[in-house]
């Protein structure tokens, strides 16, 4: 009985360490998804995951999706790095304003009572953090634009035209 033990916990471990090999590692993208070297020098094109707009991409966060494909000089990154970096902590803000915003309505709406005075000033500041975001990511991509050459202007603008 024991030979036989032995025996199914070798197939065992020969059937485990063989599945772990053929595996692909933890830290590997699943086929299909696209590599590191993908994403353009903010990121990727989102800039939460699930949140108050469900889940999925929010385009017009750090990844700024019209500059991929976009060779930008060193310079270029650099710059764009210090206009994100720059812009972090007021986006950071505005979106802490629209999760608290949304938590107070969603809490009233959970309580089944609601004071029609104070979800107003809630749904006045959810609206106001969301035009705060708006506007800030459309100031920091016209920063963004500012910082291209022609050439790389015309070829965001040849990227745009089929979706016209």
């Amino acid at each position: 009985m024991s030979i036989l033990r032995t025996a199914a916990a070798a197939v065992a471990a020969t059937v485990f360490a063989s599945a772990a090999l053929a595996a692909p590692a933890a830290d590997a993208p699943p086929p299909g998804a696209p590599a590191a070297a993908d994403f353009d020098a903010g990121g990727p094109d989102f800039d939460r995951g699930p949140g108050p707009r469900g889940p999925g991409p929010h385009i017009g966060g750090p990844g700024l999706p019209f500059l991929r494909g976009i060779d930008l000089s060193e310079a270029q990154e650099d710059r764009l790095f210090a206009i994100m970096h720059a812009q972090a902590p007021q986006l950071r803000e505005q979106e802490k304003a629209e999760r608290k915003a949304l938590e107070a309505l969603d809490a009233m709406r959970e309580s089944g009572r609601v004071d029609d005075a104070k979800a107003a000033a809630q749904a006045r500041a959810l609206g106001q953090a969301i035009a705060a975001q708006e506007l800030l990511r459309v100031r920091t991509a016209a920063q963004v634009m500012a910082l291209l050459t022609p050439q790389q202007k015309e070829a965001i603008e040849r990227q745009r035209a089929p979706r016209d």
